[in-house]
């Protein structure tokens, strides 16, 4: 069921007979394996297959994201976490990725944290010594972050040490790339603010592209990956010069998942906007 949700982060839908005949299952089994995903609420039901959620069920397509290759990401954060020094400032980006690297800097003291992601900002919020700064915009449900001019002005006249960055696909020759043209722009203003900048992304990201390029691979200081990434482009990166981290998952006690932290940032948003 764990790849039908990495199908649904690249594509509207998938239906039951290509899925049978990529897995070598039954259609049978497809459907019942389709049926638990929709009973869950993470995969809408539609003739032949399931549809991604979107928009007004957007809460749930983040949750969603915050499920898959949790073990990878976790290491990732891990080692990102291992670069930032207290008394630092950084700036995360509304990944869920950068959720969890925020779960790991919960622990550091003096440390600013400049985000626009939403549900990053309340797993920071209660944590002693760091202060956390919001950037302005609109908010953008489906991805819980804050993008638009209001949140490109603060980080204008912002610096900021280190930047850690999620990505849906890289390439040596576009760098980091994403979809959406405004989450784009805010990661652009947030490298741009940044003295050092570092893509935070799992081995699954590695084989594919996106629209938009946001940060060049001659801006990159380093990638933080876990150890599932492709061998070859690794190296192929670290022969450019780039310091490519390979985090090794692990087992380690469950780090809190909070879907609830959704509810509360986007109630909390309503109330002052």
């Amino acid at each position: 069921m764990r790849q039908v949700l990495q199908l649904l982060e690249t594509r509207d839908s998938v239906h039951v007979a290509e899925l049978a005949e990529a897995f070598s299952v039954s259609e049978v089994t497809i459907r019942s394996d389709l049926s638990t995903l929709a009973r869950q609420g993470l995969v809408a039901r539609v003739r032949g297959g399931v549809r991604a959620l979107h928009h007004g069920q957007s809460e749930v397509g983040f949750d969603l994201r915050l499920r898959l290759e949790v073990e990878r990401k976790r290491a990732i954060a891990r080692a990102a976490a291992a670069l930032v020094g207290e008394g630092e400032a950084v700036a995360l980006d509304a990944s869920t990725t950068a959720y969890y690297l925020a779960l790991e800097l919960r622990g550091k003291r003096e440390l600013v944290v400049v985000t626009n992601g939403l549900l990053v900002a309340t797993a920071l919020a209660d944590a002693p010594g760091i202060t956390v700064l919001v950037t302005g915009g609109t908010l953008r449900l489906s991805a819980m972050s804050l993008v638009g001019d209001l949140g490109t002005d603060v980080l204008r006249t912002t610096r900021i040490n280190k930047g850690f960055l999620g990505a849906r696909g890289l390439s040596l020759e576009r760098g980091l790339m994403d979809l959406n043209p405004d989450e784009v722009r805010i990661k652009q203003e947030m490298a741009d603010a940044c003295e050092q900048v570092y893509g935070i992304l799992d081995g699954t990201k590695w084989h594919r592209s996106a629209l938009l390029a946001f940060v060049q691979t001659d801006d990159l200081s380093g990638i933080v990956t876990d150890s599932g990434a492709p061998a070859e482009e690794v190296e192929a990166w670290r022969a450019a010069g780039i310091d490519v981290i390979t985090a090794d998952p692990g087992p380690r006690e469950p780090m809190p998942v909070r879907p609830r932290d959704l509810r509360r940032a986007v109630r909390n948003e309503r109330e002052t906007s």
